[in-house]
């Protein structure tokens, strides 16, 4: 018998994330760093711009107070509905483009903040692969010989 390609790999990798066999864990921190293949940094940016020019022009009209109030509160929307804005981004780009894509996938493994939880697993490291230590192709291969619960 053949050893499966990269590529087969790939493809059954997302089967077994498809199927819930396997799930996936991000550490959005690290998936975040500029370096990331899936980070935007314009994700922040357009909150961080848009906030600036809006604090400045209300400094400008309303003075000093109401422009250090429009500085909290930018600050509160930031570190709350932007973190959530770019960390829904993120991960969709995880799954849109890294599971889309087998050589991204690779290239974001070696890069880390990826782990592959298989179903049942604990927090323990029983039945967890974390990149870029982990070895996903194994992973996979061992679950892709496992018999399933209907064999």
């Amino acid at each position: 018998m053949n050893e499966p390609s990269a590529d087969d790999l790939f493809r059954e990798l997302r089967a077994l994330l498809a199927r819930g066999t396997l799930r996936l864990e991000l550490d959005v921190g690290r998936l975040d760093h500029m370096d990331s293949l899936v980070a935007v940094e314009a994700d922040s940016n357009i909150w961080v711009y848009g906030s600036i020019a809006l604090c400045a022009l209300i400094f400008w009209q309303g003075g000093t107070y109401p422009g250090l109030a429009a500085i909290a509160v930018s600050l509160a929307l930031y570190f709350t509905i932007a973190r959530r804005y770019v960390r829904r981004r993120l991960v969709r780009r995880v799954h849109e483009r890294a599971l889309g894509d087998g050589e991204i996938w690779r290239r974001l493994w070696r890069f880390g903040g990826i782990t592959l939880v298989e179903k049942g697993a604990g927090k323990d490291k029983a039945g967890r692969c974390a990149a870029p230590q982990g070895n996903w192709m194994a992973l996979v291969r061992r679950l892709a010989t496992e018999p399933t619960a209907g064999d």
